[in-house]
């Protein structure tokens, strides 16, 4: 009788607790959202330290949606697999396989064109994505005309604040970084840099650490050549 009275006491224990977590799961918010990542650099080039023009391009990129952590990198510390890829040469498949489960997309399409390629001056890429409350979304694409450097958050960023999804501007959340795996020439004139470069990882090697870029070249304020807009639909 006693083992009798204990089992369906666990039973009803065990629906009460699944009833709870049913209804709070029922009760977060959920939104589609948009991303449109906009080429906004002058027309006429940015300066190379030699004096000459160069357009300013980024690369196709990634993103990830998840309530878990999902960055890409640790300031001080080695490139992970796949962000080499993505930092040398804008390819961001592999870095994407390191998230394997989760939401997951790559954006390689600028609107408007028939076939994967960068977004320069006047171009943009765009992606959508659903999310619950409590999920972060993290992005990343390489700086087009640099050895190793990429636009990126330092680490994920929440998509909903006291309940309501995120809307505006995000441009400030992305800063430039240097992979560290590459040594960096002079932006728009390296010959190690993927315009001129004969191949994929053809620079040289540098095993150094992933931090903000500090090499004493001259780049642009991101909010210059960037535009970042997330809407909720």
């Amino acid at each position: 009788m006693l083992k009798q009275k204990f089992i369906i006491g666990l039973a009803v224990l065990t629906a009460l607790v699944f009833g709870f977590q049913a209804e709070a799961f029922a009760n977060k918010k959920s939104a589609n959202f948009k991303v449109r990542i906009e080429n906004v650099s002058n027309s006429e080039g940015l300066t190379t330290q030699g004096g000459a023009k160069y357009p300013f391009a980024l690369s196709p990129g990634m993103f990830v949606v998840s309530k878990n952590k999902t960055n890409f990198f640790k300031v001080g510390e080695m490139a992970m697999n796949g962000l080499e890829e993505q930092a040398e040469d804008g390819n961001p498949e592999v870095l994407a396989k390191n998230f394997a489960g989760l939401n997951v997309g790559v954006f390689n399409m600028p609107v408007g064109a028939d076939k994967p390629a960068p977004i320069l001056p006047g171009s943009a890429y765009e992606f959508t994505f659903t999310a619950m409350e409590g999920m972060k979304l993290n992005l990343i694409a390489m700086y087009g005309q640099s050895n190793d450097l990429f636009y990126a958050p330092e680490k994920a960023f929440d998509l909903f604040k006291a309940g309501n999804p995120l809307t505006g501007d995000i441009t400030d959340k992305l800063m430039l970084w240097d992979a560290g795996t590459e040594v960096n020439q002079a932006p728009g004139i390296g010959d190690q840099q993927a315009p001129r470069q004969k191949a994929a990882n053809m620079g040289t090697t540098e095993n150094g650490m992933v931090g903000m870029v500090k090499d004493g070249f001259s780049y642009p304020n991101t909010k210059d050549v960037l535009k970042v807009t997330i809407t909720a639909e």
